[in-house]
């Protein structure tokens, strides 16, 4: 998992500093992206014009501890819309983001290995398979 610009400065803050903090997400939503998503998550996202049925998905997080680590895995199932693209094409990352449309990236997930989606597929995430980890010096 990557931190996004808008996630690092507002960690930093939180815990070095006094300075004022953006609000808290109350709701998230998933990004699909075909390459490389950016430092912001604002590259390469799966767009209408591609797969006219693609929209970002709405996803909820619960906080876990293993090992001392603590992370965040969506609670439900997610899956996107089947897809109405001519042709397969491969999602290489996911990005979490603040709105449906536009709003604030906050984190990027690599996907190891990527995943084709077939036109008429439908990519799927089941439950505790989006996880966004906190390190530990020394992981």
């Amino acid at each position: 998992m990557a931190n996004t610009t808008h996630s690092s400065a507002e960690i930093i803050k939180q815990l070095f500093t006094t300075e004022a903090l953006a609000a808290r997400p109350t709701a998230w939503f998933v990004a699909a992206h075909t390459g490389e998503a950016g430092i912001d998550a604002s590259s390469n996202e799966v767009s209408t014009g591609s797969d006219a049925n693609y929209a970002r998905q709405a996803v909820t997080f619960a906080t876990s501890v293993e090992l001392g680590v603590t992370s965040a895995k969506n609670t439900a199932d997610l899956a996107f819309p089947a897809s109405a693209a001519a042709a397969p094409y491969t999602v290489r990352s996911v990005s979490i983001h603040t709105q449906s449309s536009g709003g604030i990236a906050l984190a990027v997930l690599p996907l190891d290995p990527p995943r084709i989606v077939q036109p008429g597929g439908v990519l799927r995430f089941p439950i505790n398979e989006l996880i966004i980890e906190g390190f530990c010096h020394g992981d």
